[in-house]
């Protein structure tokens, strides 16, 4: 065992945090796509380095069954897994591994509803338009939303759901949750990503409808016309969702740079960096052999 092995988690969980904590001066489409790649990075490395030491505890349990093993599943320095290591390791996995799957049933179950609720008016008094994604979905809306917008208003809200419809940012919302509640310290990275798909949003739709001011006047509408009592954060976005002020802030000054260069080339360093991490601390764990333990 050596401490190259929790490199790469190390290194992608402190870079996810901090990209939750530091502002991205990025157009929110590419700080949508860069928390995400931090987020998932984040989890797969954790998550797999609690798996490669699991299995190497396992080897060190079972000696004979580890000889069936491949090479690169085992340490490179053949030492065993202190038990004290192991044993909260391989809980941990454990732990993991049923919060993925109980997020994942309940995201799709949610989903399902949505899809079924999708096919006519919410018959509520609360402003409410979601982007319900998956074949049977749409943009769902409730009666109190018709009741208070005109077409043109109504027009930003269609809009606005047709951009996470689109760009699919349903997938967004479900990888973040996922990292979230499998490593807690990425909660307020889950949350600026949040955020910056509903900024993506108002970004198309100001776009669509060719005037920011009343994209802005929308948001702010609804969100005061929104119940107290529909504070909690819901797995699909709704159109008031979150940032209220923040985002009419934003939109009432001039729309920001489409980073059309900037953006692909922080993505793709981001995303080979933290490839180039794993590899790294993997040939270095099997080739050098320090022991920590």
């Amino acid at each position: 065992m050596i401490w190259l092995t929790f490199l790469p988690a190390v290194m992608a969980l402190v870079v996810a945090v901090a990209l939750g904590v530091v502002p991205l001066p990025l157009h929110p489409a590419w700080s949508a796509r860069l928390l995400l790649t931090a987020a998932v990075s984040a989890m797969a490395a954790t998550i797999g380095t609690l798996v490669f030491i699991s299995i190497n505890y396992a080897a060190t349990l079972f000696p004979h069954a580890a000889e069936r093993l491949p090479e690169w599943a085992l340490f490179g320095d053949d030492q065993p897994v202190h038990a004290v290591l192991g044993v909260p390791v391989i809980v941990l996995t454990c732990l993991s591994a049923l919060t993925v799957a109980k997020l994942s049933a309940r995201w799709a179950a949610e989903v399902r509803h949505a899809q079924q609720t999708s096919q006519g008016v919410v018959e509520s008094d609360v402003p409410l338009a979601v982007a319900v994604p998956g074949r049977d979905g749409g943009v769902l809306v409730s009666r109190g939303l018709l009741r208070r917008l005109d077409r043109s208003q109504l027009r930003v809200v269609f809009e606005h759901e047709a951009s996470h419809l689109r760009h699919r940012h349903y997938r967004y919302l479900a990888l973040g949750a996922l990292a979230a509640g499998t490593l807690p310290p990425l909660r307020r990275l889950n949350a600026r990503l949040r955020f910056s798909l509903e900024r993506w949003a108002d970004e198309d739709a100001a776009e669509a409808v060719g005037d920011r001011k009343l994209v802005a006047r929308t948001i702010a509408q609804v969100a005061l016309a929104r119940s107290s009592a529909d504070s909690a954060t819901p797995p699909l976005p709704t159109f008031a969702d979150s940032g209220v002020v923040q985002r009419v802030q934003a939109l009432l000054t001039a729309a920001p740079d489409k980073n059309s260069v900037a953006g692909p080339v922080i993505l793709m360093g981001a995303g080979l960096g933290a490839g180039l991490l794993a590899s790294a601390a993997w040939q270095l764990d099997h080739a050098l052999g320090l022991p920590i333990l």
